[in-house]
């Protein structure tokens, strides 16, 4: 087997670990349905790319910086004043972790990725200061959308209060001002709806009311999902019925929620 080819590979592992690795605050707070550490480097990664002022050299920067950042998170967790850990032992429990992962890789992606994990943590150049700001401001953005999806209020003032005078760097000041006014305001941006519902997925994930199912067990999803392929695909044989497939399926889920009851 190819030595390269298994680090590699147990490397992507991690970065898929990434993404069920939650994010610790929000957790605490009572949030529902919370987002995973890659779920907010991904979102950071799109941020660089829209940035608007800055080289194409340093807005490809940027984007690494972004998909980096956390990426230690995979090994050791996301670790906040919560846990008691010191920030002295958080950076080398972390630094411990990405020089692990990066000696997975070739030798040059390894050293790429490790300068840019701690040219991040070190916040001494203008994309990581950048990069930074980012991270601040996509917890904040987040931050409105929770608030917003489970109509709680300003349940989550403690992050704006606490963070918002910390990002300095011009550009994301501007987009951080705009959030701050449409929160203050109240002006009701539309969240774009649940994109689950435009799928299949609509009547395995969501009851009649159309409350999503968190706490389904995997095997009742795994019946259910069955369940509704199967017999799609008995209606998809059908010619002789009138009856909508949509409609079907909405019967099959009131079956299932009741056998599951």
């Amino acid at each position: 087997m190819n030595t390269d080819l298994e680090g590699l590979l147990e490397f992507l592992l991690y970065i898929g670990q990434a993404k069920r690795t939650f994010r610790t605050g929000w957790i605490i707070r009572g949030v529902e349905k919370v987002e995973s550490v890659a779920d907010h480097m991904y979102r950071m990664a799109v941020m660089s790319l829209l940035l608007p002022t800055i080289s194409e050299e340093s807005k490809v920067r940027c984007m690494k910086l972004a998909l980096v950042h956390d990426l230690a998170e995979s090994v050791v967790g996301d670790l906040t004043e919560f846990d008691g850990v010191p920030k002295t032992e958080k950076r080398r429990r972390e630094t411990e972790a990405m020089l692990y992962l990066t000696s997975l890789l070739p030798a040059d992606v390894g050293r790429e990725i490790f300068s840019l994990f701690n040219e991040y943590a070190d916040q001494k150049t203008i994309e990581a200061k950048l990069v930074k700001d980012l991270d601040m401001f996509d917890m904040l953005l987040q931050a409105y959308e929770y608030e917003k999806l489970q109509s709680e209020g300003e349940f989550l003032e403690d992050f704006f209060s606490g963070s918002a005078h910390n990002i300095k760097t011009t550009i994301v000041r501007q987009w951080l001002n705009q959030l701050i006014e449409c929160r203050s305001s109240g002006k009701q941006y539309q969240l774009p709806s649940d994109s689950n519902l435009n799928t299949m997925l609509k009547h395995i994930l969501y009851d009649d009311q159309g409350t999503f199912l968190y706490n389904f067990s995997s095997s009742d999803l795994r019946s259910k999902s069955h369940r509704l392929i199967s017999n799609k695909n008995k209606l998809d044989r059908s010619t002789s019925s009138s009856i909508d497939t949509t409609q079907r399926l909405t019967n099959l889920v009131k079956g299932l929620k009741h056998h599951y009851n």
